[in-house]
């Protein structure tokens, strides 16, 4: 507007409209090329706000503008600078080692717990590969397994210390941002301790205490056909004999848990099985002993579908499932079992029962060792609690997983299934 006027103005005392254009415009150019010049020195030396040009009109409110967003900005970099502070502070607490590593497995950052446990240190192994730093063959395999993995699970495996072979650790992998993945190791020494103690323990207790009640079992068999002996105390040493036979049963299952546990998962364990043949076979076997004239067995199975597994567990895992379904279903009713793929491709043994059911709370707890959902009904059909543990442990070490599906009053459905490596091409 000023521009206006003095163009108007001049233009009426000069009467020469030419000079009274050329002359405001040339200020009015000059001035903001110099307006141009002081706000591009400014953003030049940083745009500090004590050092603010001064200008009116619409430079003055670009300055604003600028000063508003650095503000804004400098607010942001502080905001995200503490929380970096507080990330790095809460991974250098943990007490475990904390390993993060680029899409081509680049270390790019490690706590101090990694140079404890496995001898990394940020400012030596920044860049380098952590994968031929740590050299383990199955470590590289849940790198291989969260590639192929289309849900971003974590993958772990136990392996020993790089730097102290006493020490074992577990290693878990977890994909974020970018294809970056954060690794964490975690000293289980005690815990793999324990374990062995434990089973050192169930072995050797179970070894030592088979002689005496071998020759417990022996005596007692000899006591109840003595003639000699009072019909009263018969009885007695019939329920004695019964409670020795519980007992061996218990350890042989005990030794049998102990050696599937340490022997763990093996991805190229096994020999082909025809499940079918197997199934229809222990069917039979059922029907004519301990099913003979009180339960309907029904088989449904697949006889074209064949798994790579181990036929002495697998039998076992069958006749653990059938003995269980006949023990804890009513006499005269329909036990179904399956042996076909599941929807997600897997390969899995399904034993159904009409019997009374699991209430939803024992369900979890059914694999412990000798849980039992219904201690009263455990008492009267027998057994040594500890077949549904052998069961989850079969199958766990063949790369499975153990299903189990309950309703009070209608039934109970346990459901095996073997991955779809397993499967045996035909």
């Amino acid at each position: 507007m000023g521009v206006i006027a003095s163009v108007v103005l001049i233009g009426l005392l000069t009467t020469n409209w030419m000079v009274a254009l050329i002359f405001p415009l040339s200020l009015y150019i000059g001035w903001t090329l110099r307006q141009l010049w002081l706000l591009e020195r400014w953003i030049r030396l940083g745009a500090k706000p004590d050092h603010a040009p001064n200008a009116s009109g619409i430079w003055q409110l670009m300055v604003q503008h600028i000063n508003r967003t650095q503000k804004k900005n400098k607010e942001r970099k502080t905001r995200l600078r503490e929380m970096a502070d507080r990330f790095g502070a809460t991974i250098t607490a943990l007490p475990d080692a904390a390993i993060v590593l680029n899409e081509d497995l680049e270390i790019e950052w490690v706590n101090e717990v990694a140079k404890r446990i496995l001898g990394l240190e940020i400012e030596k192994n920044f860049g380098q590969k952590f994968d031929q730093l740590i050299a383990n063959p199955e470590l590289k395999t849940i790198f291989e397994q969260q590639s192929e993995s289309e849900e971003n699970d974590p993958t772990s495996i136990e392996m020993e210390s790089p730097i102290d072979p006493q020490k074992t650790l577990l290693m878990t992998s977890v994909e974020f941002g970018n294809k970056q993945k954060l690794v964490i190791a975690r000293d289980i020494s005690q815990r793999v301790a324990v374990q062995k103690l434990r089973k050192a323990f169930i072995a050797n207790a179970s070894h030592e205490l088979r002689t005496p009640l071998t020759v417990i079992s022996g005596y007692l068999e000899m006591l109840e056909t003595d003639e000699s002996i009072p019909e009263s105390a018969i009885e007695l040493i019939h329920r004695a004999g019964q409670q020795s036979n519980r007992m061996q049963k218990i350890l042989e299952d005990l030794l049998v848990l102990s050696k599937l546990e340490e022997k763990g998962h093996d991805r190229d364990s096994g020999e082909p099985l025809n499940i079918a043949d197997l199934l229809q076979k222990l069917i039979t076997d059922f029907q004519k002993t301990k099913a003979k004239d009180t339960h309907n067995i029904v088989l449904t199975a697949n006889e074209s579908l064949m798994i790579k597994a181990n036929e002495r567990e697998v039998f076992s895992l069958c006749q653990n499932l059938l003995s269980n379904a006949v023990k804890y279903s009513k006499i005269g009713s329909e036990i179904i079992v399956c042996w076909d793929k599941h929807a997600d491709g897997s390969a899995c043994i399904s034993v159904a029962d009409s019997g009374e059911g699991i209430a939803p709370e024992h369900i979890s707890r059914l694999t412990e060792r000798f849980y039992r959902a219904n201690v009263n009904h455990s008492r009267k059909v027998g057994g040594t609690g500890l077949g549904l543990s052998i069961v989850k442990h079969i199958v766990e070490n063949h790369g499975g997983h153990l299903d189990i599906h309950s309703e009070l009053g209608i039934g109970s459905t346990f459901r095996a299934c073997f991955p779809v490596y397993r499967i045996v091409k035909a």
